[in-house]
């Protein structure tokens, strides 16, 4: 486990409760990059045994009997599995990890994640690189080692 998670995991701290609130607390998704979709869809569901619980043109999510949710991407956003840690909230986790030496991504003109301020943001919020889409708050960071972290915070829904 890298140092940036461990040091946002195990504040310094203990009475510090909103950095524990803001803290990744468990694994709620891995997301598979997915440039053919349709293949990648049938192969997961044979391996879960069970079909997709929401699909869209760019994204198919499986639920995981632990609830660990396995979702597979056509975008271009990375090149391996990404990890995303639940937190409750995502502004304050990410600041956390931004204080560790970690740098802010976002989803820029093709599909793929860039540091902010390199390239225009054209997915989420230009400043913090948050996406906001039905259920959840995502973000993404890159460690001072160069691994990506994501980020995720349900959010309530009405559906």
């Amino acid at each position: 486990m890298s140092d940036v998670i461990v040091k946002v995991l195990l504040p310094v701290d203990h009475d510090t409760r909103e950095m524990a609130m803001a803290s990744p607390n468990k694994v709620r998704a891995v997301v598979y990059p997915a440039r053919d979709l349709p293949a990648a869809t049938a192969a997961w569901k044979a391996t879960l045994g069970t079909g997709p619980a929401w699909e869209s043109p760019d994204y198919v999510g499986f639920m995981a009997d632990n609830g660990v949710e396995v979702g597979l991407s056509r975008l271009p956003w990375f090149d391996h599995p990404l990890v995303f840690w639940s937190v409750e909230n995502i502004e304050d986790a990410q600041r956390g990890l931004l204080a560790s030496g970690a740098v802010a991504l976002g989803e820029i003109a093709d599909g793929s994640m860039a540091e902010l301020g390199t390239a225009p943001i054209t997915n989420g919020d230009a400043e913090t690189g948050i996406v906001s889409v039905p259920g959840r708050r995502l973000a993404v960071v890159k460690n001072p080692d160069g691994t990506l972290i994501g980020l995720m915070q349900d959010l309530p829904t009405a559906w």
